[in-house]
């Protein structure tokens, strides 16, 4: 009995000596079991951003494309009206056309169109935001300014939806721009219109809401001066 219980005692002092020193052969801790960090939970007040959320600097709040227009100068048309515009505008670009004796219109009629920078439309709409009469005003004067002047205008979309809406839509819109336009004392034999759907893009891949705004246009064409 006296041998059993000195053998125990040399066990259970051992293993205490064991634990204490941290031997090397005590068996590797196992990883798996380790406490995990735990995410305090998310702020119910605060709502993370969508991948599909995008903004740009270059869109108004109805979502149409804003253009640089340049620094605003004045110019004088031949009938001695004077228009404020900027240097980058469609005004100004197409009273360098109509002045300028080396500018020669084009027989390739798809060649020489100036995009409208400041008309819009309400969405999914051929009706003419009130803004932009400011500048179909503006294209009314240089019309009255080069009587000779005959113009075309041209609608255009994104490439959203089918070609079936999308040609009437853009349609509407660039006859929507040529009635304003006759309405302002312009004969309307000196104005055509047409629409051409989401045919000839001025930014390809119409992959963004920044790209598709720039191909939701109506330009102007010079055809004849």
């Amino acid at each position: 009995m006296k041998k059993v219980s000195l053998v125990l005692a040399v066990v259970a002092l051992t293993s205490c000596k064991y634990n204490q020193n941290g031997n090397k052969n005590i068996m590797p801790l196992d990883k798996s079991r380790t406490a995990q960090t735990i995410a305090p939970p998310a702020d119910p007040t605060e709502t993370a951003p969508t991948k599909t959320e995008k903004t740009s600097k270059n869109l108004d709040a109805s979502g149409n494309y804003i253009y640089d227009v340049g620094e605003n100068k004045e110019i004088t048309l031949p009938d001695d009206r004077r228009m404020e515009v900027g240097m980058n505008s469609t005004e100004y670009k197409l009273n360098e056309m109509l002045s300028n004796d080396s500018f020669k219109v084009n027989t390739d009629n798809t060649k020489d169109w100036v995009t409208l920078d400041r008309v819009y439309f309400n969405t999914g709409s051929d009706a003419l935001t009130t803004n932009s009469k400011t500048q179909l005003d503006n294209i009314a004067s240089l019309l009255k300014a080069y009587p000779d002047a005959v113009v075309k205008i041209g609608g255009y979309t994104d490439n959203t939806g089918s070609q079936d809406i999308n040609i009437p839509l853009s349609d509407g819109r660039a006859k929507s721009v040529m009635n304003m336009l006759s309405g302002m004392d312009i004969d309307a034999s000196r104005i055509s219109a047409e629409g051409y759907g989401a045919d000839y893009p001025v930014c390809a891949p119409n992959d963004s809401e920044e790209c598709k705004a720039q191909n939701r246009r109506v330009d102007i064409r010079i055809t004849k001066k």
